[in-house]
């Protein structure tokens, strides 16, 4: 685990969600993750396509969208739980 993976589940202790704080806290992990590889992603992409480099372009677009995919999933699990510990309207 790293110190980025620990320090989420005290995260979401500080803030007020003890009952959730190790669900809740992978799911920021997984977000911090899978964000910074989209970001790295797209920098790739836009360095593809600098270079004109149509296969490596498409390469990378997979490999974002599975980026996406992964990102999608975990914010499609946080967000609701979110709104609803925080009394927030979606």
């Amino acid at each position: 685990m790293t110190i980025s993976e620990s320090i989420w589940p005290s995260v979401a202790q500080t803030v007020g969600f003890e009952a959730e704080s190790n669900v809740i806290g992978m799911h920021f992990s997984e977000i911090e993750t899978e964000a910074e590889n989209v970001l790295e992603l797209l920098t790739v992409l836009r360095s593809n396509t600098h270079h004109a480099d149509r296969v490596e372009a498409q390469d990378t677009a997979a490999e974002l969208t599975i980026a996406l995919e992964h990102l999608y999933h975990h914010t499609a699990e946080l967000l609701p739980r979110l709104q609803g510990l925080l009394e927030i309207e979606p």
